[in-house]
C-alpha cells in the first residue's frame, strides 16, 4: 500500500528544496571544501522515510572525484590563451599560408575576418586579417614558430595561462549534489498521492534540472579550455622594405648619365609644365598688343599730310636774294 506524505516528510521537502536552491546560487568561485561540506547534508534520507540511503548519494560521491576529469590530485588543469602579430606585404597569401599552418599542426579555426585589399604597384597586396585557432597546448609552440617561418615576421605576442583546476573540481562536487537533490525528490514523487504535493515536487524537480545543465555546460566550456588552447592571429600588412641605395665606390659611368638625363627630363617638364599654365595668358596678351598695334597703324594712314615749302630754282633765289648796297 503506498505511504501518504506525512507532516515530517512535508518538513523534508522543504529542508531540500533550501539545500537545492543554496547549493545552485553558490557562485563559481565557492572553494571546493564548502562544497564538499554540503554532500553530507543533500544524502541524508527524508525523516518518516525506511532510513535507508539510496544508491543515487553514493553516485555523487562519485562523481565528484576529480579523478573523472582526468585531473590529477597532484596535477593542474591550465587554460591557455595566446595572441600573435604577423606582419606581411602580401595578406593574400598570408591568408593562405595561415590555413596550410593550422592545417600542419593539428589545429582549427574557430572564427576568421579577412579584408584582401588591391595589389599595389610595388607587387604588395595590403589589406588585413584576423583568426581566432584552437591548438592542443602541446602544439601551440611549433604553431607560432611555423607562423613565423612560413606567413610572415611576429612582431608581437602575448600568452595568458589561468588555473582552473579548482574551479573544475567545484563545478563537478555542484553537479553531483544536484544529481543527488533531484534523486531524492523524484522518490518523494513516487510516494506522493496529494495533487498539491506532486505540482511542488515537480516544479522542484524541474528548477533542479535545469540549474544541473546550466552547470553541465559550465563544466563543457572549462574542459574545452584545458583541452584546447586559444590562439589568436592578427595579419598586418607592411610596406615591402626599399631597396637599398648602391655604395659610393659601386656608381658607375651609366648611372650617373641616367641621373643626369632624369635631371634634364625633369627640367624640361617642369619649363613646358609652366608654359602651359601660362599660355593662356600669353595668348590672351598678344591678341591685345595685336589688336592695339592695328588700331594705331589704322588712325595713322589717315592723317593728312602737312604742307610743304615751295621748291625754288637756283635762279629764284638768286633773284630772291637781297641786293647789296653801292
Amino acid at each position: 500500500m503506498g505511504r501518504h506524505i506525512t507532516a515530517s516528510a512535508s518538513l523534508a521537502l522543504v529542508v531540500l528544496a533550501g539545500l537545492g536552491v543554496s547549493a545552485c546560487s553558490s557562485n563559481d568561485d565557492t572553494s571546493s571544501a564548502t562544497a564538499a561540506a554540503a554532500v553530507p547534508e543533500a544524502t541524508v534520507g527524508p525523516p518518516g522515510g525506511d532510513g535507508q540511503t539510496s544508491d543515487s548519494a553514493e553516485a555523487g560521491d562519485t562523481a565528484a572525484s576529480p579523478d573523472r576529469l582526468g585531473v590529477e590530485v597532484s596535477g593542474r588543469a591550465l587554460a591557455t590563451t595566446a595572441g600573435v602579430v604577423v606582419s606581411t606585404p602580401d595578406i593574400r597569401g598570408a591568408v593562405d599560408d595561415t590555413l596550410d599552418s593550422v592545417a600542419r599542426n593539428n589545429a582549427s579555426v574557430y572564427t576568421a575576418d579577412v579584408d584582401i585589399g588591391d595589389e599595389r604597384n610595388d607587387g604588395s597586396v595590403d589589406g588585413s586579417g584576423y583568426f581566432v585557432i584552437k591548438v592542443p597546448p602541446g602544439d601551440l609552440e611549433p604553431l607560432i614558430a611555423d607562423l613565423g617561418t612560413t606567413v610572415g615576421t611576429v612582431s608581437g605576442r602575448s600568452q595568458d595561462t589561468s588555473d582552473v583546476t579548482d574551479q573544475l573540481v567545484d563545478l563537478e562536487i555542484r553537479i553531483g549534489v544536484e544529481r543527488s537533490v533531484i534523486e531524492r525528490f523524484r522518490a518523494l514523487l513516487d510516494d506522493a498521492t496529494a495533487f498539491v504535493d506532486i505540482v511542488d515536487i515537480e516544479r522542484v524537480i524541474s528548477e533542479r534540472t535545469i540549474a544541473l545543465e546550466q552547470l553541465l555546460a559550465s563544466q563543457r566550456n572549462v574542459e574545452n579550455r584545458v583541452e584546447l588552447a586559444t590562439l589568436t592571429v592578427e595579419l598586418q600588412y607592411v610596406a615591402p622594405a626599399a631597396e637599398t641605395a648602391t655604395a659610393a665606390g659601386d656608381d658607375s659611368i651609366t648611372d650617373g648619365w641616367r641621373a643626369g638625363w632624369d635631371v634634364l627630363v625633369g627640367i624640361l617638364f617642369t619649363v613646358a609644365f609652366a608654359i602651359a599654365v601660362a599660355s593662356p595668358f600669353l595668348i590672351t596678351a598678344g591678341l591685345v598688343l595685336v589688336t592695339v598695334w592695328l588700331v594705331g597703324r589704322r588712325r595713322r594712314s589717315h592723317r593728312p599730310a602737312a604742307p610743304t615749302a615751295p621748291h625754288l630754282s637756283e635762279r629764284d633765289e638768286s633773284l630772291a636774294a637781297p641786293t647789296p648796297e653801292r
